[in-house]
């Protein structure tokens, strides 16, 4: 693979106020993907029973039976069963799913409709069901890494204007919602201005990613539904 400035988003589209982005290639960034696939690992050690995915992108999570997005191309690419919908409106009845799950794309939603999606998820969850969430969720470290990769021109046209949710903002949504949290937990290494390489020997870096947690990139949110209701 050739050198490349940056792994460049998706084109962006408003969609009835939500910034939504057009599928791009991941897996042109070995290191970024190796980091997505620890993500994802993660996810799994939460999620059980019958699973949605919301805004699944271009790959649907391996452990989704059902999942949603707002781009046709990315439903019709989806390895489950997968249809095209907004998540603030899901196509589905009351106590439908065991796990709910929703990868870096929260950031996207009008800061105003959060808590709509998030007591939608909540209805169509099973009592004692979960709503998983990984979301971009910047500490210090990582404003300071972009701020300075976009003053040297090192991020091209990438921009954060769609914003980002900190891990306070997720539990405050989580908790207006009446449901209980289980996990926050903050995801990041000090490797991560690595991941905008596309060479293929980055991909050996995921393990020592793993073990050098030491910074907030993401964050892990793990809640369920009480089960008295």
């Amino acid at each position: 693979m050739s050198n490349s400035a940056h792994p460049a988003k998706g084109a962006p589209v408003d969609i009835d106020g939500a910034i939504a982005e057009r599928p791009r290639e991941i897996r042109q960034y070995p290191l970024l993907d190796a980091v997505y696939a620890r993500h994802d690992q993660l996810i799994g050690e939460w999620a059980r029973g019958r699973t949605l995915e919301i805004a699944h992108g271009q790959y649907a999570h391996p452990t989704a039976d059902v999942a949603v997005d707002i781009f046709a191309e990315n439903a019709h690419a989806a390895q489950c069963s997968a249809a095209v919908s907004d998540a603030r409106q899901l196509p589905f009845t009351t106590d439908s799913f065991e796990t709910i799950i929703g990868r870096r794309f929260l950031h996207h939603v009008p800061a105003e409709d959060r808590l709509q999606l998030i007591e939608e998820c909540k209805r169509v969850l099973k009592p004692g069901g979960r709503l998983i969430i990984l979301e971009g969720t910047p500490g210090l470290y990582r404003r300071a890494v972009k701020g300075i990769g976009f003053a040297l021109g090192i991020l091209g046209e990438d921009s954060d204007d769609y914003g980002h949710c900190s891990a306070a903002e997720i539990r405050t949504l989580v908790d207006e919602a009446n449901l209980l949290t289980d996990v926050n937990r903050a995801l990041g290494s000090p490797l991560m201005p690595l991941a905008i390489g596309t060479h293929d020997s980055l991909a050996h870096l995921g393990e020592l990613v793993s073990q050098t947690q030491l910074v907030r990139w993401w964050t892990l949110h793990v809640a369920r539904v009480d089960r008295e209701g």
